[in-house]
C-alpha cells in the first residue's frame, strides 16, 4: 500500500445555505459564517501530511450519502449547525453520521439537542443545583410575569445569539408584550425570559472526554458600552462588524480573575459539561452579579472554532496551536468505541 493510500480521509462537512442565497435576514450570517470555519479547519488537515481531506457542503442527506460513499472517509469532521436552514436539524445531522457508522468529531446528537432546548437545558441545570437566572416560557401573548424587571427574551431554540438584539432587554410588561410577540412571530417557538444579570459575562472553552480540560477563561468587556446600549451578548455584537454592539464589547482572553473566580468557573463549567454529557469540545457561557455569583447562561455544543474565533483564542491561551487542535478531534473521533452510550 502507498503512503498516499495510508492517509486518514476526513472529509470536513457543513451545513449548505443554497436556499438562502437571497434571503436579507440578517439571521444568515451566523449560520453562513460555518463555511469559512470548515475552510480553515480544511487547510489545517491539509498542511498535515497524514491527512487527505475533503470539503463536503450538506444540504441534502441523499445528495450528502452519495458524495460519503464516494469519498469513504476515515472520520467525518462535523461543522453542521443545522440542515436546510433549519437549526432545528442540527441533532439529526449527526444521527446521520451515527447511523452510517462513521465517526465524527464533537458532541453527540443527544447533546446538541439538549443544548438546543434551552428550557429542557435550563431546567437540568435547576435539577442539577446549578445556578442559572430565573425565567419564563410563553407561547402565546403574555398576560402576566412574576420575574423582576430587566428582562431578557430570546427564542428558546436558536444558537448563536440568533433573536437577541438589543430590543431584547426588557424594562416592563408593555415591552415584554411587544418584544415577545414580536419573537413568536419571526421564529414561531416557545420564547424563554430570564431575569438579566447586571455584571460581567464569561465564556468557559472545555476541550476533553475522560479528563477534559478547562481552558483560559475569557470575558465579554462591557466597559465601553455607550449610552442608549444595554450590556448584552447580542446578535448585533457577535455578527455585524460595523454595529457599534460589536466594537463595544470587545472578548478579553485570557479574563482579569482571581485564581479562586478562576476555580470557580472552572468547576461550574465542567458540572454543565458533564450534565450535558459533553464530548470532545464544548463552551459554557456564565454571568457573575454584583455580589460574584455565577450563573449559567447556556452551553454551546459547537461553537465557531474559525483561527479568530472566542474557542481558538482559548486554545492559544492554554498553549495548543490550531493545527494540533484539528489533529486532537480527528484522533477523539477515530478513538470512539462504536458501543459509546450516555450513562
Amino acid at each position: 500500500m502507498s503512503p498516499a493510500q495510508q492517509k486518514i480521509k476526513v472529509q470536513v462537512v457543513f451545513n449548505d445555505l443554497k436556499t438562502s442565497t437571497s434571503n436579507t435576514d440578517q439571521d444568515t450570517i451566523s449560520e453562513a459564517a460555518v463555511k469559512g470555519e470548515a475552510v480553515a479547519v480544511y487547510e489545517a488537515l491539509c498542511s498535515e501530511n497524514n491527512y487527505t481531506a475533503e470539503l463536503l457542503p450538506v444540504f441534502d442527506l441523499e445528495e450528502a450519502f452519495a458524495a460519503v460513499k464516494i469519498f469513504r472517509p476515515n472520520v467525518i469532521f462535523n461543522l453542521c449547525e443545522g440542515l436546510k436552514s433549519h437549526t432545528n436539524q442540527e441533532m439529526n445531522v449527526a444521527g446521520f453520521w451515527e447511523m452510517l457508522d462513521l465517526p465524527y468529531t464533537g458532541n453527540s446528537p443527544l447533546t446538541l439537542g439538549l443544548a438546543q432546548n434551552k428550557i429542557l437545558s435550563k431546567n437540568l441545570f435547576k435539577a442539577n443545583g446549578i445556578p442559572t437566572p430565573d425565567f419564563c416560557v410563553y407561547e402565546d401573548n403574555p398576560t402576566e410575569c412574576n420575574l423582576d424587571y430587566p428582562l431578557i427574551a430570546k427564542p428558546s431554540r436558536e444558537d448563536g445569539s440568533v433573536g437577541i438584539t438589543q430590543n431584547s432587554f426588557i424594562e416592563n410588561f408593555e415591552k415584554l408584550q411587544a418584544t415577545v410577540n414580536a419573537l413568536l412571530e419571526k421564529y414561531r417557538q416557545p420564547i424563554l425570559v430570564e431575569k438579566f444579570i447586571s455584571g460581567r459575562e464569561f465564556n468557559i472553552s472545555i476541550l476533553g472526554n475522560d479528563l477534559p480540560q478547562v481552558l483560559p477563561p475569557s470575558e465579554i468587556s462591557f466597559e465601553q458600552v455607550g449610552d442608549g446600549f444595554f450590556p448584552i451578548t447580542s446578535y448585533e455584537a457577535k455578527w455585524l462588524s460595523d454595529h457599534p454592539m460589536y466594537r463595544m464589547t470587545p472578548p478579553v482572553c485570557p479574563a482579569s480573575v482571581t485564581p479562586e473566580l478562576g476555580q470557580q468557573l472552572a468547576d461550574l463549567s465542567l458540572r454543565v459539561y458533564h450534565i450535558l454529557h459533553g464530548r470532545d469540545y464544548g463552551r459554557v457561557d456564565i454571568r457573575m452579579d454584583a455580589t460574584g455569583n455565577l450563573f449559567v447562561l447556556e452551553y454551546n455544543p459547537n461553537p465557531d472554532i474559525s483561527p479568530d474565533a472566542g474557542f481558538v483564542r482559548a486554545l492559544k491561551a492554554g498553549g495548543m496551536s490550531y493545527g494540533n487542535f484539528v489533529d486532537y478531534l480527528v484522533k477523539q473521533a477515530l478513538s470512539r468505541q462504536r458501543n459509546e452510550h450516555y450513562s
